[in-house]
């Protein structure tokens, strides 16, 4: 016995929709992630922005150094397998410019075990005390870290709190700065200005 059902365009057999409904309601009833995924025409784009996603939180923190008169400015993006990409700003020398160039080190290159702890310790590295030091106008740098979507001031200016506030956050903090010099200047990022002399 066969259900007919008028239709504009005509009579539709609803036993031979019926089977097709039903897989479909069997594939959404198993997995309708795939299934959306498989019907969806956006779903590639999905796809993309999670490996974006990935990309990004294999991200531990970035480090950036500001430019001076014989420096140019840089930032090393640290992954979680300790590798890193260090981004050299250019420089402009009148009529003549330098392009932006990258340095890559590979995983084990940063002592991530540590880091992560400082990290940890402090938090919101936003917080950590800095303020005014000496420094040159002309070649003084600013040295800062984001972690956690928070930015820290410079930690070459990491500044005493008053006797009667805790100190352990200030103990953290300087060790948090001086591992952050120390580990600039092991990878040796080569940030001169070249032009300049020519």
């Amino acid at each position: 016995m066969q259900i007919e059902k008028k239709h504009c365009n005509g009579p539709i057999r609803l036993l031979t929709v019926l089977p097709l409904a039903l897989v479909f309601a069997g594939l959404f009833s198993s997995n309708p992630v795939a299934a959306l995924q498989a019907i969806t025409p956006g779903s590639h784009q999905a796809t993309a922005e999670q490996e974006v996603k990935q990309s990004v939180e294999g991200i531990l923190a970035v480090i950036t150094q500001s430019r001076s008169t014989n420096t140019r400015g840089y930032e090393v993006v640290i992954h979680n397998d300790g590798s890193a990409t260090a981004e050299i700003g250019g420089a402009n020398f009148g009529l003549r410019t330098e392009p932006s160039r990258s340095q890559q080190f590979p995983p084990g290159t940063i002592d991530t075990k540590t880091l992560r702890r400082l990290l940890i310790e402090i938090g919101d590295v936003s917080r950590i005390p800095t303020g005014g030091c000496a420094k040159s106008a002309s070649f003084g740098t600013r040295t800062q870290i984001t972690y956690a979507s928070k930015t820290s001031g410079d930690l070459q200016c990491i500044r005493q709190q008053a006797s009667d506030v805790d100190q352990a956050p200030l103990q953290v903090s300087e060790d948090l700065g001086r591992f952050v010099q120390t580990t600039l200047g092991q990878l040796k990022i080569n940030d001169r200005r070249v032009g300049s002399n020519k």
